[in-house]
């Protein structure tokens, strides 16, 4: 009977944790979108490039703030992971194919093979 309910308890979490991490990736979809139209709107009508910087780097700080959103629900799905083991739920599935990859202190910090680092905010 417990265990019932903590699988009934894990699966609405589980749901609601799916719906929000497609929510967050659709939103930096979105951003993405809005960013790559920007400066083509901009050079569709012939503008000069002094006309709307600011609205050039709103953009691209939500940008970033998308991406550290998404960082801490991709983390938060981690500790829930870990959190259901503790209390007795065993994996079930991860994603539509995959295993979850192991949690482990590296796994806290960013991945690069290749490529400049990451953009730093300006002071």
């Amino acid at each position: 009977m417990m265990l019932n309910k903590r699988l009934a308890a894990g699966r609405f979490v589980a749901d609601k944790l799916f719906a929000a991490e497609r929510s967050v990736d659709i939103t930096y979809r979105d951003l993405a979108e809005l960013n790559a139209a920007i400066p083509t709107a901009r050079l569709d009508a012939n503008l000069s490039a002094m006309i709307g910087q600011d609205v050039f780097e709103s953009s691209a700080e939500a940008m970033m703030l998308a991406a550290r959103m998404r960082r801490l629900v991709v983390e938060a799905h981690a500790r829930l992971k870990a959190a259901s083991n503790e209390i007795g739920l065993r994996e079930v599935s991860w994603g539509d194919e995959y295993k979850q990859p192991p949690l482990s202190a590296e796994a806290d910090q960013p991945k690069r093979l290749d490529g400049p680092p990451p953009l730093r905010r300006a002071a």
